[in-house]
């Protein structure tokens, strides 16, 4: 079924919208419902049968007819979106061309200007050159004949090196010293895992800081606080702790091997649990101090 004949169908003329089409087609389709039929009537009841396929089949074309031209609208609209864009796109790149060429005229323009001026300049530098060259040539040449004899003189008669001895002690003296740590305030200080070996904290203020895995061989901690002080698993190989304080400290998983202890103050200090003792105290000098349980070491 053509177009035309599907408007003729419904009613309707070629400039009918899409809800002219759905108004015209439930009137026509009300109309001719099968239902509203007699069912003994069977001529009728076909009749109204092919009459509906009919309405169905020219509302579905007219349909798609409408949908179409709202499609080629809406493209054409952005089409035509896109056209404009396209042009002022264009108009801007052929201003921004127009201007960058200009610029690169006046820039060429300038460059070779310089050019010729540094061209003249070079000319009239020729001549300066050779009388400049022809008059500092000698001295130079008596410059270098000079440092020639001066080498030959040091080849004849060479300096003696340093003594092995005193340049070894020279270099001694320069390398970085330790500081020195003595009566330092280290109270509370966060020292987890530092190396600080072979250091000198004489009498240095260290309760109640964390010394937890600190790499303390040979440390000089005589006199030092180390009330409360966290020294869990710290290696004090050979430290110096003589008279130091160390109540209340965890020495649990420590090092103490030939360290000396005498007259230091261990009352009260972490050392394992129970009767077992987790603190390694291999050849320690406890000479004098007073051990965990307050008693004095003899």
């Amino acid at each position: 079924m053509e177009i035309d004949q599907c408007y003729k169908l419904l009613g309707l003329t070629s400039s009918a919208t899409l809800e002219d089409v759905n108004k015209a087609y439930k009137v026509l389709a009300l109309q001719w419902h099968p239902d509203r039929i007699p069912r003994e009537n069977v001529q009728q009841q076909l009749q109204a049968q092919e009459k509906l396929k009919e309405i169905n089949h020219a509302r579905d074309s007219l349909r798609r007819l409408a949908e179409q031209k709202v499609s080629n609208s809406q493209a054409k609209h952005t089409h035509h979106a896109s056209h404009q864009t396209t042009n002022q796109s264009n108009r801007q790149y052929h201003q921004h061309q127009t201007r960058y060429q200009s610029k690169y005229q006046s820039a060429q323009s300038t460059y070779q200007s310089q050019q010729q001026t540094s061209e003249r300049s070079s000319e009239s530098y020729r001549p300066h050159q050779s009388q400049y060259q022809s008059q500092t040539y000698q001295p130079y040449q008596s410059y270098q004949s000079a440092q020639s004899r001066q080498q030959t003189s040091k080849q004849a008669n060479p300096q003696p090196e340093p003594h092995s001895k005193t340049y070894e002690s020279t270099q001694a003296s320069q390398k970085p010293q330790k500081p020195d740590l003595t009566g330092a305030d280290f109270r509370g200080a966060n020292l987890r895992e530092k190396y600080l070996e072979g250091r000198n904290l004489s009498y240095a203020n260290l309760s109640n800081a964390d010394l937890t895995d600190a790499f303390l061989h040979r440390v000089n901690f005589q006199g030092a606080n180390l009330q409360g002080a966290n020294l869990f698993r710290a290696n004090l190989f050979q430290a110096n702790l003589q008279n130091a304080d160390l109540r209340g400290a965890n020495l649990i998983g420590a090092d103490l091997s030939g360290a000396d202890l005498s007259g230091a103050d261990l009352s009260g200090a972490k050392v394992g649990f129970g009767e077992k003792v987790m603190v390694k105290l291999t050849n320690v000098n406890f000479k004098g101090a007073t051990m965990p349980n307050g008693s004095v070491h003899s």
